[in-house]
This record gives structure tokens, sequence and C-alpha cells, in this order.
């Protein structure tokens, strides 16, 4: 193996590692959760809530958002099972360059397959916001992105493309 391909393989046995703990964080934490539907908040609510929409643009929202919802499932479970074919074929001593590449390139297809249904799902938000709404929703973006002291695209402390998102 030349050095190269020996550095894409520790890099990807790296990535596994993380997405694996991930997951296991994720149904872990999932378990753990009561079925109390009362204690529950969801994003729509609290976007309800922050936006300041009225029960017929909730609903609205919410209507459009039903095909975005299942898409975004669809294309999970798929990239699950990409990220699962990827584990068999890195352990696998019989896995060629070839397919690890070809599989690698189809979990970055479903990710931004869904991707695309995130940002779907916001552009529905904004096609029924009034002005002032579509000021609190762009605001509300940037606090999400703003979340900790790194830039959640680079994690440096201080990039200077975060102050581009600045109005």
């Amino acid at each position: 193996m030349t050095n190269r391909q020996n550095t894409y393989k520790w890099l990807n046995i790296f990535l596994l590692v993380i997405n694996i703990s991930a997951l296991s964080a994720f149904l872990f934490m999932n378990k753990e959760q009561t079925n109390d539907l009362s204690d529950q908040y969801s994003s729509d609510e609290f976007l309800r809530d922050r936006l300041k929409l009225t029960e017929e643009q909730y609903n609205q929202i919410l209507e459009m958002d039903q095909e975005v919802f299942r898409n975004y499932q669809l294309l999970i479970d798929i990239e699950c099972e990409a990220n699962f074919e990827l584990v068999k074929l890195l352990s696998s001593e019989e896995a060629t360059d070839e397919q690890i590449k070809a599989t690698l390139e189809k979990i970055g297809r479903y990710h931004r397959l869904i991707k695309r249904q995130t940002v779907k799902h916001f552009q529905n938000i904004k096609s029924i916001c009034n002005d002032e709404q579509k000021e609190l929703l762009d605001n509300l973006l940037i606090e999400m992105m703003e979340v900790g002291d790194n830039c959640q695209y680079c994690n440096k402390t201080n990039c200077s493309r975060r102050n581009q998102l600045e109005k």
C-alpha cells in the first residue's frame, strides 16, 4: 500500500469511528427518553414560538413539510445502510479501493440529498413568512450557526467567514 492509500485508509477508519460513535450516542439517548408527549418540544413548535407564526402559518408549514420529512427519513435510512456497507468493506480483506471509493461517493450523494431536504424545509418556512418573520428567521439561522465559540464550518475560533453572516 502506498503512503497515500494508507493515509486514506486511516482517515476513513477515523471518520467511521466518529459516525458509529454518534449513532451509538443517538440510539442511547433515544432509549433514555421518556414517551410523555407533554414534555416534548418539537423544532416546529420552537420555530412557531420564535417566529411568532399564526396557527394558519404553522399548519401550512406542517402540511408542506410532510413530504420533506418523509424524504429526509428515507435518505437517512439509506445513508445509514451505506455507512454499514463501508464498515463491511473496511473490515474485509478483499475490498478494493474502487469499492471503498464508490461507497464513499454514495454516502456523499445521500448526505447532499439530506442537506437539500433541510434547505427545502427552511424555504417552506420562509415562503409563508411576512417580512418581520423572515428577518427573525434569518437572525435565528445565524444564531444557530454561532452556537459555541468556534465556527461551525471550519471549527476555528477566529474565522473571517463568520463575520460575513452578520448584517
